[in-house]
C-alpha cells in the first residue's frame, strides 16, 4: 500500500464515527462481562503496540485509551503531518486500529462463557494453634470441618494469607514499601486497612471486592493506576493526594462527585460507567485533557438520570 492509499484509510479508521463504533462495542463488552472477547482484541493489537496485561479490566483500558473518539483530532492531525512529510514508516505505526476492523461484528452476550476468574487464595485460613474439631464433627464419622478464626477481610490480612497461609502471624508493616504493584481483584476485600504502608505502590488493582471505605489510600503518592471498578464507593476524597495518578478506573460504583479529580494534574484516563456523575463535571475532566469514559459514549450532553 502507498503513502496516499495508507493515508486515506488511516484516516477513515481513526474518523469520530469509527472510533466511537470501537469505543461503543467496548464498552458493551465490558458492561456484559465479556471479557475473553476484550482479551482477544487486546492480544491482536499487541502485535503492534504494548498491551500485555492478562486481566480483563486493564486491557479494556488501554484500548479505551488507545481508540477512544476525544484522541481522534489529535491522531488525525498527527497523520496529515506524517502523511505531508512522506514518513510513511511512522505512518504505519498508527495501522494497529486495522486489527479492529470487524468489531462491529462482534456478538455481545450477557453472560460471558470464556470468563475464567478462580480466586487463588480463600479466606479460610487455619489459626496459628492449628486446626480443632467441633463435637458436631466428631459424630460424623471423621468427616472433619476446619473451624477458622474470624478476623477482618482487610488489604493487610490478605497480605498475611498470600504470604503465609494464616493470619495469626507478626508481619512487619514496612515489608509493604517495596511492592510497586498490588493485584488484589475478585478477592472479598472488605477494607483497605494496611495499603498506607504501601508507599510506593505503582499500580493497584482491587476492583471486584466489597470496599466502600477507601481512605486508606490517602498519601500514596507514587500511585499511578488504581483500579476499584465494582465496589459499594460512594465518596473518593481521598484521591485528590494522588498527585501521580494517571489512570483510574471507578466504574460500576455509586460515585456522584468526582471534584476530588480535579486536582490531579497527571491524570490522562478515567472510567466512569455505572455511576451518576454529573455531566458538568464530566466535562470539567474534559477540559483538563483526560479521556474520561462514560455509559454514552458519542452523546455527552445527556446526563446521568
Amino acid at each position: 500500500m502507498d503513502i496516499k492509499a495508507l493515508y486515506d484509510t488511516l484516516l477513515q479508521a481513526y474518523s469520530t464515527e469509527h472510533l466511537n463504533l470501537i469505543t461503543g462495542k467496548l464498552i458493551a463488552l465490558y458492561k456484559n462481562k465479556n471479557y475473553g472477547k476484550i482479551r482477544e482484541l487486546a492480544n491482536k493489537v499487541s502485535k503492534y503496540v504494548p498491551i500485555d496485561e492478562e486481566k480483563a479490566s486493564k486491557c479494556f483500558t488501554k484500548l479505551v485509551v488507545l481508540y477512544h473518539p476525544d484522541k481522534g483530532d489529535q491522531i488525525r492531525k498527527t497523520l496529515l503531518q506524517l502523511y505531508e512529510q512522506n514518513d510513511l514508516q511512522n505512518l504505519n505505526k498508527y495501522a494497529h486500529i486495522f486489527q479492529l476492523e470487524d468489531i462491529d461484528h462482534i456478538t455481545v452476550v450477557a453472560i460471558d462463557e470464556d470468563v475464567d476468574y478462580a480466586p487463588e487464595y480463600g479466606w479460610d485460613t487455619p489459626t496459628a494453634d492449628g486446626y480443632s474439631f467441633s463435637d458436631y464433627e466428631e459424630e460424623m464419622d471423621g468427616e472433619a470441618v476446619f473451624e477458622t478464626s474470624d478476623f477482618e477481610k482487610s488489604f493487610f490480612n490478605l497480605i498475611k494469607i498470600r504470604q503465609y497461609g494464616t493470619v495469626d502471624i507478626e508481619f512487619p508493616t514496612y515489608y509493604l514499601e517495596d511492592y510497586e504493584e498490588f493485584e488484589m481483584a475478585y478477592s472479598g476485600l472488605e477494607s483497605l486497612d494496611g495499603v498506607e504502608y504501601c508507599i510506593h505502590v505503582k499500580n493497584l488493582d482491587v476492583s471486584n471486592n466489597d470496599l466502600s471505605d477507601i481512605e486508606s489510600l490517602w498519601g500514596l503518592e507514587n500511585l499511578e493506576e488504581l483500579y476499584l471498578a465494582n465496589n459499594q464507593i460512594g465518596y473518593i476524597d481521598t484521591l485528590s493526594s494522588l498527585v501521580k495518578l494517571k489512570t483510574l478506573d471507578i466504574s460500576g460504583n455509586q460515585i456522584d462527585d468526582i471534584s476530588p479529580l480535579f486536582e490531579l494534574d497527571f491524570l490522562e484516563f478515567v472510567n466512569l460507567i455505572g455511576n451518576p456523575v454529573p455531566y458538568i463535571q464530566i466535562e470539567e475532566l474534559e477540559k483538563m485533557g483526560v479521556v474520561v469514559l462514560t455509559d454514552r459514549v458519542g452523546n455527552p450532553k445527556l446526563e446521568f438520570e
